[in-house]
């Protein structure tokens, strides 16, 4: 594989949860500051307001008055960044009801931020067992299973979030990045051109990026990232995208010094 195609392991190890934590907590235990861009994942789990859903599930329907109140609680400190305040209520929300999906995968996240992943995929698959219609526990589990290198595992759990949360793009993400963490670079760029149509400006265009320089198709790799800078400059992968542009632009500079 040409020299250029170095450095794609960034996109397969980068998580969309916690994009923040790389940064030092700055106002005390448990609070993981916000980056300029929050993440795509803790939108979809702590949204500015409860979005409508197509359904609910009995089993979320059945969660206690009090479990259902501190689960909410949490869900406001959650989109503060005030992890450990939103675990501990997290915690006594499923003290009250054990089998509680939304909990059980907000705590998932949460693990995986504090370097819990056992813990956090013994959640995430708990949410799962209890309520299979709840994707979002699928797409949190895949961006685990991803960051761990478990790529048909990940393929596996963002397949049954497209057909629960088929308009997200993040659930397309984390499908690219299975496959290009298993090399599969065409399968790669072709989802990521399908979720672009109507998603551009994102993430996608980073992987997609990847999967191209894979190819060995460089200029269109260039000018997805600079899409992505020009929509993005300070996103969570603004940086990722100006190391594969000066390494791009560096090999064909020296291609070109040997012709």
């Amino acid at each position: 594989m040409s020299r250029t195609a170095v450095g794609f392991a960034a996109i397969v190890l980068f998580s969309l949860g916690c994009v923040a934590q790389q940064s030092q907590p700055s106002s005390g235990p448990g609070v993981v500051p916000s980056s300029e861009s929050e993440g795509p994942l803790l939108d979809m789990l702590a949204p500015p307001q409860q979005l409508p859903e197509r359904s609910v599930s009995l089993v979320r329907l059945r969660a206690p008055r009090k479990s259902r109140e501190l689960y909410e609680k949490a869900r406001k400190a959650f989109g503060k960044h005030r992890y450990a305040e939103a675990q501990q209520m997290l915690k006594q929300a499923l003290q009250g009801y054990s089998t509680f999906p939304e909990a059980l995968t907000m705590s998932g996240y949460i693990q995986i931020c504090f370097s819990e992943p056992e813990l956090a995929e013994q959640n995430l698959l708990a949410a799962i067992r209890t309520d299979p219609t709840y994707g979002l526990a699928d797409i949190v589990l895949a961006d685990l299973y991803n960051t761990e290198r478990r790529f048909d595992d990940a393929l596996t759990a963002a397949q049954r979030a497209v057909a629960l949360i088929p308009d997200s793009w993040v659930v397309h993400f984390e499908i690219a990045r299975a496959l290009l963490g298993n090399g599969q670079y065409a399968s790669a760029v072709s989802i990521s051109d399908v979720a672009l149509r109507a998603n551009g400006g994102t993430l996608l265009h980073v992987l997609k990026a990847h999967a191209l320089i894979g190819l060995e198709r460089y200029s269109e790799a260039v000018t997805e990232l600079r899409t992505y800078l020009q929509y993005q400059p300070l996103g969570e992968l603004s940086q990722d995208a100006h190391d594969l542009l000066d390494q791009i632009q560096g090999a064909i500079a020296m291609k070109g010094g040997h012709q």
